[in-house]
């Protein structure tokens, strides 16, 4: 064999004290539970291993398992990542200031391995600018612990290239990569055929091996040589140096949270478009998320490729396209990878059952940085009167930007929903940490709407421009909240 295989129990071993290390995973799906698991075993019982740096490109929890079950002081010494809103534990952790917390858009960390890979010394966006990932603002470092041991521009340079502003994304070393797979073969070739996304493996694992470092795999089994066709095969044997076969895959192994074994056909088998509106109605949805919903899908046209955010976006815009009979006329797509299909929300967010396609995460976030998505819609967590958005940072909460920044940099209309009678306050008068631009997209020519169950406003220079708005009191005093934040 071209790897050598180990232990459940021996797996932590292998990760030295200060390393740097990345890990694949998306929700739940693709991720190394297991050996999450048995890191944080040794670390509690034997103090080691400790003070890692941690890198993820998406967030990897189901609000207790995966990173979650990393979210101690001293054993981590700094996280790198775009989102926890699903990892309480970690949130909470950053949130205190007991670990440093660098939150970096999930495309940017995404394409940034490949990067690395590469040997390049970082690479190029628009993505950030004008928001706390900005040097001229924060440089992504969202505690006083990052602050006080990093410069704002360590991650994250300004540059100017013909007159016009950019982020520089930089390259950095890492020692450790945790990766997952379906099958491993004597020469340490690894499948992924019952994964139900296409994220970073083979690019964490390539951007490892070319530092030096160790890759390490849990995996189902391992089969003969030849049983994987080459055409399966997502990271090479070359690549692997330790292998984990997972002891109880049905705890440790999930395609998705919800599901120990996906069915696969729901999965890549076909669904017409009335089928796939039949099952986005079966699923129940609160009547002021469909009216939010069903305001926001006004702004569809035949043809959109759709991005859809998790959460409100998510439950609501395909039910309207269901319902308008709109559905078959445009693609819905996630940022995980999938066109097509259903998408699922919540802990399973990434996965679509009956998707039309099914691409890398890396390959995905280059199709919206580059302007591939007519329309998105994203959540809301703080608006003010100029058009800038919170959605990343609540009540101590480290949450993070995940996607939100690298798909709003490149959609052509953007528009956000949130409930306008919320237990929270939405409309303020400064946001808490400035996740969106408003002058910037205005600048930029981006069209940028937000709805609610009461109004549709659209931004304008001169700030929110009513179009639409319910004949009720409720109505007429929520809508009344946007002039006062002016």
């Amino acid at each position: 064999m071209s790897f050598k295989q180990v232990t459940p129990e021996e797996v932590a071993s292998l990760i030295p004290n200060g390393a740097t290390v990345a890990a694949d995973g998306f929700t739940m799906m693709s991720v190394a539970d297991e050996i999450y698991a048995h890191i944080e075993q040794s670390f509690l019982e034997k103090g080691t291993p400790n003070n890692l740096t941690f890198v993820h490109a998406a967030g990897q929890s189901n609000r207790v398992d995966g990173l979650a079950r990393l979210a101690h002081p001293k054993l981590l010494k700094r996280v790198v990542g775009p989102h926890w809103g699903l990892n309480p534990p970690m949130a909470n952790l950053l949130g205190e200031d007991e670990v440093e917390a660098i939150c970096l858009p999930q495309g940017q960390i995404s394409t940034l391995y490949r990067t690395i890979a590469a040997g390049r010394p970082g690479q190029l966006s628009t993505v950030g600018l004008g928001t706390f990932i900005d040097p001229r603002l924060d440089g992504g470092r969202i505690n006083d612990s990052a602050r006080a041991v990093t410069a704002p521009d360590e991650y994250v340079e300004l540059v100017e290239i013909d007159g016009k502003e950019y982020l520089f994304y930089k390259s950095f070393p890492i020692d450790v990569a945790i990766i997952r797979g379906t099958k491993i073969d004597p020469d340490g070739n690894i499948s992924q055929e019952d994964d139900v996304t296409i994220l970073d493996s083979l690019a964490i694992a390539q951007s490892v091996h070319n530092n030096g470092g160790i890759v390490i795999a849990q995996v189902k089994q391992i089969v003969e040589r030849g049983d994987i066709p080459a055409r399966l095969v997502n990271v090479p044997g070359v690549l692997v140096d330790y292998v984990m076969v997972t002891s109880d895959p049905a705890k440790y192994h999930k395609q998705t949270n919800s599901a120990i074994e996906v069915n696969m056909d729901l999965i890549t088998g076909y669904a017409s478009s009335e089928e796939l509106a039949k099952s986005i109605l079966a699923h129940e949805v609160e009547p002021v998320r469909v009216r939010i919903g069903e305001r926001g899908a006004k702004l569809v046209r035949d043809g959109d490729i759709i991005n859809l955010g998790t959460g409100l976006p998510g439950d609501s815009i395909g039910r309207a396209l269901a319902v308008s009979g709109k559905l078959a006329k445009v693609t819905l797509t996630v940022e995980s990878g999938t066109y097509g299909g259903v998408p699922l929300g919540g802990v399973d967010f990434g996965c679509a059952i009956h998707p039309a396609a099914i691409i890398s995460h890396p390959q995905q976030f280059d199709f919206y940085n580059g302007g591939g998505v007519d329309i998105t819609y994203m959540g809301v967590g703080q608006v003010d009167g100029k058009g800038n958005i919170n959605v990343s940072a609540f009540g101590g909460k480290a949450i993070g930007c995940g996607g939100f920044m690298d798909i709003v940099d490149g959609a052509k209309r953007i528009c956000f929903l949130m409930i306008a009678d919320s237990k929270h306050p939405k409309w303020v008068d400064e946001v808490d940490q400035l996740t969106f631009y408003g002058a910037a997209a205005l600048d930029k020519g981006q069209e940028v709407y937000l709805a609610s169950e009461h109004y549709m406003v659209q931004l304008t220079p001169e700030g929110w421009k009513i179009l639409e708005v319910d004949d009720n009191a409720a109505a007429r005093q929520a809508a009344a909240l946007i002039h006062m934040t002016r």
